[in-house]
């Protein structure tokens, strides 16, 4: 019995399992390229870990816009100096919801004994 190479599999998928004919890879990088190459750089599990602090920043921006009424359109409606100032206090609320959604996980971890991963909920 033989192993096939994982090239193998994935030579349907766009920007992975091909080459251009001269053996080069193309000039332009696909998304599934840069993801794969993202994932080997850093590895799977920071890469996973940075992907789901992004989308939990993303949540929160959302949730701040949505209780303030503000909109993304909103925003970019707005003078440069009146948006910059808005932008800054939004990644600060951001970053310090993140901060405590972070801790309510790790003291949630510590008081049921887990050691091994931590779940983290911005909606808890």
């Amino acid at each position: 019995m033989s192993i096939s190479p994982v090239s193998s599999f994935l030579r349907d998928v766009p920007g992975i399992g091909k080459t251009d004919p001269a053996g080069q890879n193309s000039p332009t990088v696909s998304p599934a390229r840069s993801e794969i190459d993202a994932i080997r750089e850093k590895g799977l599990t920071v890469w996973a870990h940075e992907q789901k602090i992004e989308t939990l920043k993303e949540k929160l921006r959302a949730q701040i816009l949505a209780d303030r009424n503000l909109s993304e359109d909103s925003i970019a409606g707005l003078s440069s100096d009146e948006r910059t100032s808005l932008e800054d206090e939004i990644a600060k609320l951001v970053e310090q919801k993140l901060k405590e959604a972070m801790e309510r996980a790790i003291e949630d971890a510590a008081r049921t004994g887990q050691t091994k991963a931590v779940f983290l909920d911005i909606m808890a």
